[in-house]
């Protein structure tokens, strides 16, 4: 049975666009790495409403030009690294796509450049937005990556039917990168006309393509619903569009909530001095953050304590290692774009299921009375493991139930792990064969 599920996924893996997306992924792990420290830094240190920022006090403690040169640089590196993330990701699926049928990669890679930024300019104008520079445009974000990356392929894929076969030298003279650019000239030309068709498709429609807003109605129904089965279906749906590299909904879903029934439970809860009997004890916003995400780190962070414990891939543990302390606090980007977990067939499932269970569990235990809803506000960049605690105002019973799904988790992910170190030795010798 084993054998058969990893054969299974061993083919889906070696698919080429499921190993042009892997590639591109790791490619830009570094990238991912960076942007996830400082997006820590921005959410848990340089904001006054963050977690960080109050423990240590630093309105008294920091000096101002401190604080500002800290908030500055992070903003700064987070708006570099995760802002245009697309442009790097779109160069790279290209430059993958076209080496893999012996294309020229470069002039592929820039070619895709050209397609997602006339098309983030036109999702600027689309929206109204009041900066029409590309550079602007949520259709770059790491949260948009899906898009991204099918651009890039699509790019490749155009150099592989229209381009001429490219052998790479180690040096080239001024005449043969002539002839590079003409061989170059025509798929060139003819990516750019698709990109310029989609663009104005994305203009004349008014497509509001992957960014916040197109995912408002989800997000509220979420935060919104006392339904613990509708909070399930559409829990499925985030994390779901979470892996397929659609993060907006997740990254909404990670703030406090401002609706009339969490207003409600916090204003019961400042009442009565404590949040046991509120009057929406089930609420969306009050069970995913707290449990289904633990402050987005139950997944990422479950995954980096098993690797630390069963792999003996070096690369793996790096990885592993070098965002333990983002993933933490939950800036999970490095890992997901590093390992990936982004588009990886094998990890579906547990990213889909944990998160349902965590919810379930957790509405279990305050039917039973054995926990308090989450009613209080939490502080940006609160350590996972500790959000149903403030949540709860400094519950104990809270942080006892956190750590023990936690480590639920963690026994659930174990057998997705043990097939997917499995599956990397089988592909490890499928690329060796074949590449």
């Amino acid at each position: 049975m084993v054998n058969r599920i990893t054969n299974i996924f061993l083919k889906l893996r070696r698919l080429a666009i499921f190993r042009i997306f892997q590639r591109t992924l790791v490619m830009l792990m570094p990238i991912a790495v960076i942007g996830a420290y400082f997006k820590l830094f921005r959410d848990a240190v340089f904001s006054p409403d963050s977690f960080i920022y109050n423990i240590f006090n630093f309105d008294i403690t920091l000096p101002d030009r401190f604080w500002y040169a800290g908030a500055f640089v992070s903003r700064g590196m987070v708006r570099v690294t995760f802002g245009l993330f697309g442009i790097y990701a779109a160069y790279f699926a290209a430059r993958y796509t076209a080496r893999l049928y012996r294309k020229d990669s470069t002039m592929a890679g820039m070619t895709a450049v050209i397609v997602i930024m006339f098309c983030a300019y036109a999702n600027n104008l689309a929206n109204n937005a009041s900066d029409h520079s590309p550079f602007s445009s949520s259709v770059l974000k790491i949260n948009a990556v899906l898009l991204a990356l099918l651009i890039g392929y699509g790019v490749g894929q155009i150099f592989h039917w229209l381009g001429k076969e490219h052998k790479p030298v180690d040096f080239e003279h001024a005449a043969r990168i002539k002839e590079r650019a003409w061989n170059a000239f025509i798929p060139t030309i003819f990516a750019i006309f698709c990109g310029i068709v989609l663009g104005i498709i994305i203009y004349e429609f008014q497509i509001k393509f992957l960014n916040s807003s197109t995912f408002k109605g989800l997000v509220t129904q979420i935060q919104e619903s006392n339904n613990i089965l509708l909070i399930a279906l559409l829990t499925i749906l985030v994390f779901l569009l979470s892996w397929m590299g659609i993060g907006y909904p997740l990254a909404s879903l990670s703030t406090t909530s401002n609706s009339i029934s969490a207003a409600a439970n916090l204003n019961f809860a400042l009442k009565h001095g404590s949040a046991w009997n509120v009057p929406y004890k089930y609420l969306g916003s009050s069970l995913f953050y707290p449990y289904a995400e633990m402050g987005g780190a139950s997944i990422v962070l479950a995954m980096i304590v098993i690797i630390l414990i069963y792999s003996k891939n070096k690369d793996s543990e790096n990885i592993a290692k070098v965002n333990l302390l983002p993933a933490a606090f939950g800036s999970t980007g490095g890992m997901m774009v590093g390992m990936p977990i982004i588009l990886n067939p094998l990890l579906l499932p547990a990213i889909v299921i944990i998160p349902i269970i965590n919810i379930l569990l957790a509405a279990g235990a305050i039917f039973c009375h054995l926990i308090q809803p989450c009613a209080y506000p939490v502080l940006s960049g609160t350590p996972g493991i500790l959000v149903s605690f403030f949540g709860s105002n400094g519950d104990w019973s809270n942080l006892v139930f956190s750590i023990l799904l936690f480590i639920l988790d963690i026994i659930m992910f174990i057998p997705t792990m043990k097939l997917g170190l499995r599956l990397e030795r089988g592909l490890k010798d499928y690329e060796e064969k074949n590449d």
